[in-house]
């Protein structure tokens, strides 16, 4: 072998050795997302959307609730959505009327978990020979796909006539029931005699 061939092939070795090194490094370096576009990507919100109303279905198709919000502000990396002034109203045609709305909230677990606070309001229609009721205190979780919301905060509970003061509740809307965790005191007027 000349000394020609020997000094070709060390050259040829070297740049393709020297290629792909840099092409790994370019990878390592894009893949972990060091990139002047991929830093300023991460560090905003996936999508803002204001005067939203999003409805949401069962596995049929048909409409189980409606979400409207003033602005939501969706952070897809946390799995986070940003809610001001958001109402969530139940459409299942076999469940009284619900609505639930507050000041603000804070969406997490692919949008099935709830915050709600500031002036939380939920109200439910009346239904069989349950009178409506309405709730109002200042922050509650909702589980949307186990339908049901829960607050450790004092509350304030007006079913018909009657008023139910507490601390903390556990509200079912599969099963409309209604519960004050501690501290209940409730105030039912008298019928009046004629």
């Amino acid at each position: 072998m000349k000394s020609t061939d020997w000094i070709g092939n060390l050259i040829s070795i070297t740049i393709f050795s020297v290629l792909a090194l840099a092409s790994f490094g370019l990878s390592e370096y894009l893949a972990r997302g060091r990139g002047p576009d991929a830093s300023n990507a991460a560090s905003g919100p996936s999508a803002i959307i204001d005067n939203a109303k999003i409805v949401r279905t069962d596995a049929l198709g048909q409409p189980q609730h409606r979400l409207t919000a003033a602005r939501i502000v969706y952070n897809e990396r946390d799995d986070r959505s940003v809610l001001e002034k958001p109402t969530i109203v139940s459409l299942a045609s076999n469940k009284p009327h619900t609505v639930m709305r507050a000041d603000q909230a804070v969406a997490t677990h692919q949008q099935n978990q709830i915050e709600l606070s500031g002036d939380v309001v939920i109200t439910r229609d009346a239904f069989g020979n349950q009178p409506n009721a309405r709730i109002t205190t200042s922050r509650a979780t909702v589980f949307v796909e186990e339908e049901r919301a829960v607050t450790d905060a004092p509350v304030f509970v007006q079913r018909g006539l009657s008023t139910l003061q507490g601390v903390g509740l556990r509200f079912d809307q599969k099963t409309q029931k209604i519960e004050i965790i501690s501290e209940s005191r409730m105030v039912v007027p008298k019928e009046s005699k004629k």
